[in-house]
């Protein structure tokens, strides 16, 4: 499912808003950092006061096309945007970015893509944040909620959040991907699991 750019920004980004703090404020001043997935630029401009540089991507046109018109309206300079698919390769340098982010993203994939995007996570940064549900998704408003938002995400987006869980989310994927966890936070109410991640040597 491709989202429109309009819709996303106007009521899907502000719910966001508190998980992008988190973020931001888990990654030092001063780096360059790449946002898989980046939808509208949200989480990009977010980071862009303290960081040296944010590159975001996204397959949707329509979502880089209003990531472009929001950069240029707030005359963000250091911010940059691609339009490619993340399951292949990407047109980036081996270690380019300091720390690469990809935020609530890959539970809308396809199991099968899990590797190839981590794997290019891992090649072209020196460290990962992986943001998604935590699973089991707690009994309480926030995971209700989100098993709502999902089932009504489209027929293909909620059958990849179906198997995202059957997988075990963010642990099950990590284990299957020779990735070492540093850090891990829950937050609104444990129904979403940020984790700081390095490539096993």
């Amino acid at each position: 499912m491709v989202e429109s750019g309009f819709f996303y920004s106007t009521f899907i980004d502000p719910v966001l808003t508190g998980m992008r703090e988190r973020v931001k404020n888990i990654i030092p001043p001063g780096k360059k950092i790449l946002d898989v997935a980046c939808g509208t630029g949200a989480q990009v401009f977010n980071l862009a006061p303290s960081a040296l540089e944010v590159t975001g991507f996204d397959f949707s046109k329509s979502m880089i096309e209003k990531a472009e018109q929001i950069k240029h309206k707030q005359n963000v300079s250091n911010v940059s945007f691609h339009h490619f698919d993340a399951t292949g390769r990407w047109k980036f340098e081996d270690k380019q970015f300091d720390m690469a982010v990809i935020s609530l993203a890959l539970h809308q994939f396809s199991p099968v893509d899990y590797t190839p995007i981590l794997e290019e996570m891992k090649r072209v940064a020196h460290s990962i944040i992986l943001v998604d549900y935590a699973i089991p998704l707690p009994r309480n408003i926030v995971g209700f909620g989100s098993r709502v938002a999902e089932f009504f995400a489209g027929r293909e987006h909620y059958r990849n959040f179906i198997q995202y869980k059957r997988l075990g989310g963010l642990h099950g994927i990590n284990k299957k991907n020779n990735l070492v966890v540093e850090k891990e936070v829950y937050f609104a109410k444990g129904a979403f699991l940020l984790m700081v991640c390095s490539q096993a040597d």
